[in-house]
């Protein structure tokens, strides 16, 4: 009875804790209750890694910008050991740091919310093109230009005569200087010609068709430039490179070459970041420092104005937080934060239901990856891996190996079998290889051996219950974990997890009967109703 009362009392100090610090943040700090699921706005997050190695760690760095499309509604830039000062010179942002000593930290940090434009967030789906496609996906990759490299190159060697043939044959094909910039940019794309591949190997352009195309448009005297910026998407949270696309000048204004549609229009489609062929650390140390972009569609709209405003004024509860970390560090909290919570889920089923799994955490571990696959492709997949997982274990079991090798043997297995699914799903354009690689494959490995053990010592039956709870709880806790108001609350509000630490305490203090018994003892209850009587 002491322990019963010892446990209740620290339950309760426990939920009585919890709740103060909820109920402070909730109203002092006005942090929002509820999820603001508008993806209107991102946050954005540019981490600067540098050598230790560097000896000047001075350096300067282009900043996002206002376009037509996207705004920049705050920025902060947290570079301790440095000062920097941000200069708006057109077309361009730049921010210079400065090392106050050499012992300077190695890594920076700009972050920035972004607001896309209500008449851009409209903007109507445009026909792909093959090519387009193609162009955008292989730009995804950051490019570094070696500008002096393509300085002495021209010095040495000007190619003028591949210059002028590639001119004069864009001209014939084209009636005006949209349409010639046109048929400059798809040559340099298709890269057939064996004078555009001449000018990318000596230039140096083997990587970027815009800043090809503005040279070879300048050439002819057109007014041409090379933007570079970033996609913005509604992922939960990506990193993404720097995508870099062709502009014109015509009409009295820039017009950029959209490589999806083919066309030319202003640009709506990406943030700008910065125009110009250099990188986007513009410093004799680019090439010590590497530049991470992490982009997050922000759904809480209330916890924005928290996190942006004046640092003197943010309280500690928000800044000592795990809404303060990096956003690739928030990615992996947002999905650790629920563990806690389906564990619960499994302790409350196993102790105060009775339902055989198995393992004991192994049905919360598969509920997280359905929050990838979907529950019908998760649940379809899991059944498919376990079936072939047990064929395989059956094979093996006539080899009479010893079950740790066994169980290694198993684990191969399980990941060539996610392997060949993934690549099956991904030749028939199904949307699913990157997600189900996201199955706790060890899991499924144990589980496999689990179930094939309990099928030769409790028999199909046993197996079949047990696989059927493993799925019942799994489901169960998809449903709660996958819920956007249980992942809000879990993780802006991590200090909720103290109350599911309580109840795991009373949980384990229960020793009464299980449902299932209730079921299972029925009939020996009504013999002995009937012996009474």
């Amino acid at each position: 009875m002491n322990r019963t009362r010892r446990t209740l009392f620290w339950a309760l100090l426990l939920a009585a804790a919890s709740l103060a610090i909820f109920f402070h943040k909730l109203f002092t700090l006005d942090l929002p209750l509820l999820p603001n699921q508008t993806q209107n706005r991102w946050y954005l997050e540019t981490q600067i890694s540098l050598e230790k190695t560097v000896e000047n760690p001075d350096f300067e760095l282009y900043l996002p910008q206002n376009s037509q499309r996207y705004r920049l509604v705050s920025e902060t830039l947290e570079n301790p050991g440095f000062t920097h000062q941000i200069e708006a010179s057109a077309p361009n942002r730049l921010a210079t740091y400065t090392a106050q000593s050499d012992s300077s930290p190695p890594t920076l940090f700009y972050r920035a919310v972004v607001e896309a434009a209500p008449i851009a967030a409209e903007r109507p789906a445009s026909v792909a093109s093959t090519i387009g496609n193609q162009l955008v996906d292989e730009q995804l990759d950051q490019v570094i230009f070696n500008n002096a490299r393509r300085a002495d190159d021209l010095q040495e060697n000007p190619p003028e005569a591949a210059i002028k043939a590639i001119l004069q044959t864009a001209q014939a094909d084209s009636n005006s200087r949209l349409s010639f910039a046109e048929a400059i940019y798809q040559r340099v794309v298709e890269s057939t010609d064996q004078r555009v591949q001449l000018l990318q190997e000596t230039l140096g352009f083997e990587q970027s068709a815009a800043a090809m195309a503005a040279f070879l448009l300048e050439r002819a005297e057109i007014p041409a430039r090379v933007g570079n910026g970033i996609l913005m998407t509604t992922e939960e949270a990506y990193s993404t490179s720097f995508i870099h696309w062709l502009e014109v000048h015509s009409g009295g204004q820039w017009l950029a070459y959209d490589a999806v549609t083919q066309e030319f229009g202003p640009q709506d489609r990406y943030l700008l970041w910065w125009y110009g062929n250099q990188p986007v650390i513009k410093s004799p140390i680019a090439s010590q420092a590497a530049v991470t972009v992490v982009v997050r569609p922000n759904t809480d709209a209330g916890l924005t104005t928290q996190l942006w405003q004046a640092d003197d004024r943010l309280s500690p509860w928000v800044r000592y937080s795990l809404v303060g970390l990096p956003l690739v560090s928030q990615h992996v909290f947002q999905v650790l934060v629920l563990v806690p919570i389906g564990a619960l889920v499994v302790a409350v089923i196993h102790q105060m239901v009775g339902l055989r799994t198995l393992g004991t955490f192994t049905p919360i571990l598969i509920a997280l990856s359905f929050r990838e696959t979907g529950l019908l492709t998760g649940v379809g997949l899991f059944l498919l891996v376990i079936a072939m997982g047990l064929l395989i274990r059956a094979f093996l079991h006539r080899l009479q190996l010893m079950v740790v090798p066994r169980l290694g043997a198993i684990l191969t297995a399980t990941v060539l079998i996610m392997a060949g699914l993934a690549i099956l799903f991904e030749s028939l354009n199904l949307e699913l290889g990157l997600s189900i690689s996201l199955f706790p494959i060890v899991i499924l490995a144990m589980a496999i051996e689990r179930s094939a053990v309990m099928w030769e010592e409790e028999g199909a039956k046993e197996t079949a219950i047990a696989s059927g709870g493993t799925l019942l709880v799994a489901i169960a806790g998809f449903l709660i974990v996958g819920n956007r108001y249980v992942q809000h609350l879990a993780f802006v509000f991590p200090e909720l997890l103290l109350p599911v630490f309580a109840l795991n305490l009373l949980v384990g203090r229960y020793n009464g009967y299980r449902l299932s018994e209730y079921f299972r003892f029925q009939s020996l209850r009504r013999q002995l109703e009937a012996a009474k009587g």
